[in-house]
């Protein structure tokens, strides 16, 4: 399938998780109406965020055990548009990835990990975000690693991680005073929660 060895210089920061994900769909330059496959249980701003970017969103069943995605269901849903997967790491629990890489191989299928409630989750060993093309990782509030804001493209393909930071590279950077205000929205949810 589309799996390479990861190299150091591929984790490209975002302003966040989410937006990490749309770079590295943007980077992929999927035809558009290209099927993606998601669980049905994830963050509903990731899938949108797929049609967002042109591509056909399709919910995959997940698992009553361990509420991530089921790896039958991506298999029963292929179609000859389906050109990803997206596994989704529910709160630090690793989707059954050696079935899924099994049939994203057997497919030619690109799979985009969503480990934004996974940072530091280990499947067989093996560090979530890097079973794949991509991933996505957040530092947002209620996140394994909260930095007030900010998220993480890790990308394996090294085509594909230089359009990423190419994207990223040509925005502007915020403000003093967003900054400022990010700290202080940081603080507040700090207190209150």
């Amino acid at each position: 399938a589309r799996r390479h060895a990861l190299d150091p210089a591929s984790a490209i920061t975002a302003a966040y998780g989410r937006i990490a994900f749309y770079y590295i769909l943007k980077a992929l330059d999927l035809p558009p109406g290209s099927e993606i496959i998601f669980p049905s249980l994830t963050f509903w701003v990731v899938p949108e965020l797929a049609r967002v970017a042109g591509l056909t969103v399709v919910f995959a069943d997940v698992d009553p055990r361990t509420f991530n995605i089921d790896p039958d269901s991506i298999e029963r849903l292929i179609t000859d548009k389906t050109r990803a997967i997206v596994p989704t790491h529910l709160y630090g629990l690793p989707c059954d990835m050696d079935r899924i890489i099994d049939v994203a191989a057997r497919h030619n299928l690109i799979v985009l990990e969503d480990c934004a409630h996974a940072l530091g989750a280990t499947y067989k060993g093996k560090p979530v975000g890097t079973f794949g093309t991509g991933a996505l990782f957040s530092f947002q509030t209620l996140k394994p690693l909260n930095c007030y804001g900010g998220g993480l493209a890790l990308v394996s393909d090294r085509a594909v991680a230089t359009r990423v930071r190419q994207i990223v590279d040509a925005l502007p950077w915020p403000s003093d005073e967003r900054v400022r205000d990010r700290l202080l929205m940081g603080r507040l949810q700090r207190i209150f929660i």
